[in-house]
This record gives C-alpha cells, sequence and structure tokens, in this order.
C-alpha cells in the first residue's frame, strides 16, 4: 500500500504527466547535448583547417613599399591561403632556390661548411669566409635561405604577380618615363603608392634595359632563366600608341610567374633603402612549382594569431571571402 500510495501521490502531484515530462526533459537535454558536441566539433575542424591552409609568412625587406612595411622596417606579416592559384595582381609566395653550384659552396661557405670554403679557395686560396657572406649579401635582399626541401636550399619572397605562361611584357617610353605593358595593354598599377610608383626609378629602368641592351643588362647570378632564350622582337601593337616601344618583349614560357615588388625605386634621393626591388626584372620567372601562397590579407607583427581570429575568423570562414579565387 505505501508503495501504492507513493505512486498515487506522485502521479496526482503531476496530473497524471510524471513520466511523460520526465523523459521529455531528458530528450531536450540529450539533444541540447548534441547539438553543442557537433557545434564544438565542426569549430574545431575549421580551426585545424584555417591551420593548415592559412600560414602566417613573416615580411622581411623593403620590395613590397608601401603596400608592406609601409615604414620600410619589417612590421608586417602576411596571411597566406596555400590551396588556389593566384590571379594577375595577386600578393604570392615563392620560393627561390639556389640555381648555381658555385652559388651553393658560397652560400654554404658564408655558413661556416669548410668543405665548401676549400672547394671555392682551390680557384682562389685567399678566398675567406668573410668574401662568401660579402658575395652573398650582395646577390640577395637579407641573408635569408633558411629553408631547405628535396630542391635545395630556398628562401620566400614574398612579390606582386605580373605575368603567368604565356604573356608577353613589353615597354613603352614617354619622355623619361618607362611603363609596362601585359599583351599590349597598358598595365594598370594602381595598386602602386605615388611615393614609389616614379616610373623613371630603378626597377623600370632595368626592365627597359633588359628589353632593349639585354646585353648590358645588371642581371645577377641568380638568375632562374636565361633571358636571351624568352626575348623576341616586340610585335606590341599597344592600343593606346603612345611613347616608343621597347625593342623586346619577354615571352613568358608555360608554368613560370614574373613577379615584380610594389617598391620600384621611388623616393631614392631621401630613402636610399627604397632604391629597388629584388625581383624578376634581375632573376627572371619563376617556375610555378615554386609557388608557394597567395596573399588574403596583411597583420602587424605585434598582431596575435588568437587576436586575428577573433577579429576575423567568421567572416573569412562563413562569408568565404577567401574561397571566391
Amino acid at each position: 500500500m505505501a508503495k501504492k500510495f507513493v505512486g498515487q501521490e506522485y502521479m496526482a502531484a503531476t496530473n497524471g504527466k510524471g513520466l511523460h515530462q520526465e523523459s521529455k526533459g531528458n530528450r531536450i537535454l540529450g539533444r541540447t547535448t548534441i547539438i553543442f558536441s557537433t557545434m564544438i566539433t565542426l569549430v574545431s575542424v575549421m580551426i585545424v583547417a584555417f591551420c593548415i591552409f592559412f600560414q602566417l609568412c613573416p615580411i622581411n625587406g623593403t620590395s613590397m613599399m608601401t603596400t608592406l612595411n609601409a615604414t620600410g622596417e619589417d612590421t608586417d606579416s602576411a596571411l597566406t591561403c596555400v590551396v588556389g592559384a593566384p590571379q594577375h595582381g595577386d600578393i604570392i609566395v615563392m620560393k627561390l632556390y639556389l640555381q648555381d653550384s658555385h652559388l651553393r659552396d658560397t652560400y654554404l661557405a658564408a655558413k661556416g661548411d669548410q668543405a665548401a670554403l676549400q672547394r671555392l679557395q682551390s680557384n682562389n686560396p685567399f678566398y675567406t669566409q668573410q668574401n662568401a657572406i660579402n658575395r652573398i649579401k650582395s646577390c640577395i635582399q637579407d641573408d635569408g635561405y633558411i629553408e631547405a626541401d628535396s630542391r635545395g636550399n630556398y628562401k620566400l619572397v614574398v612579390k606582386r604577380l605580373i605575368g603567368v605562361g604565356g604573356d608577353r611584357i613589353s615597354m613603352r617610353a614617354v619622355g623619361n618615363k618607362y611603363y609596362i605593358y601585359l599583351n599590349g595593354t597598358k598595365l594598370d598599377e594602381s595598386y602602386l603608392d605615388p611615393l614609389v610608383a616614379e616610373h623613371d626609378a630603378g626597377n623600370f629602368k632595368q626592365l627597359w634595359q633588359v628589353l632593349n641592351t639585354p646585353e648590358t643588362a645588371d642581371l645577377d647570378d641568380w638568375v632562374t632563366t636565361d633571358y636571351n632564350q624568352l626575348l623576341e622582337y616586340n610585335s606590341d601593337q599597344a592600343a593606346d600608341g603612345k611613347g616608343t616601344p621597347s625593342a623586346y618583349q619577354i615571352r613568358i614560357p608555360a608554368n613560370h610567374y614574373f613577379v615584380m615588388g610594389d617598391n620600384r625605386g621611388g623616393a631614392i634621393s631621401t630613402h636610399p633603402q627604397w632604391s629597388y626591388s629584388w625581383d624578376s626584372t634581375r632573376f627572371g620567372p619563376l617556375p610555378t612549382t615554386s609557388y608557394y601562397s597567395y596573399c588574403v590579407d596583411v597583420l602587424s607583427n605585434q598582431t596575435s594569431m588568437p587576436e586575428y581570429l577573433w577579429d576575423k575568423f567568421v567572416y573569412y570562414v562563413c562569408f568565404g571571402w577567401v574561397w571566391q579565387k
């Protein structure tokens, strides 16, 4: 009777719905738990995917001023995406490999490799490690060859994608200024800051020299492709018809990228460190196999990744801006 009385009391207190309400409450709790767990799993997967496909690349040097490191100091990092093909005008990251065995020995000797130094001394008994260091510094911006893979030592270079395989690059001179033409159309380089976009500055003159007197062009030993094999007489029929066309045009080979920095050498009278960008005007087009990633955003070096993710993660993942490429 006691058990029956207790049961009657319980049913009476719940108007006969006690067991039903308890079961419904458990179901709601179970569904909430499943939804919450699913959300946590999805967020975790998205964070992991974000960390895999997006990487921070420190920006060293001044070749991309004023788009990057606008003050001339290493104040920016690029958030880059490793999936998707780059498009004309994108900022991209490329691997630049040591191409020449002699220069590879020079690099190793600069790092203290005695065997490499001895090989160099076979040609010059008085060659020293400091000579090797000076040689490397004269060829590259910063001694940055710190990565290696099966192909050898490389550094990452951050540049603007100007042309791809099949494109033809020419120039026209208007007075003392030089303008780049891509497939017969004047290149729209509105991304250049007027401060460093003077069209009579270093890189414009360098490219003009390559396209007119390649035998006297100041191409360094790090050239990845023989320019002479890429040059052809300029058949450019520019739509605007302005200025004097260059004698030659560059035919970019298949599976290659022609890249330039945004710092073309403006304001060099007051800021000598802005004098040039070390890019394809000196080392030639780079093979697409050296392509690494493209830039989707720029971060201050003072910005932490958790802080950035807090501000931008939802924008990138939910709205998919970077996936429009």
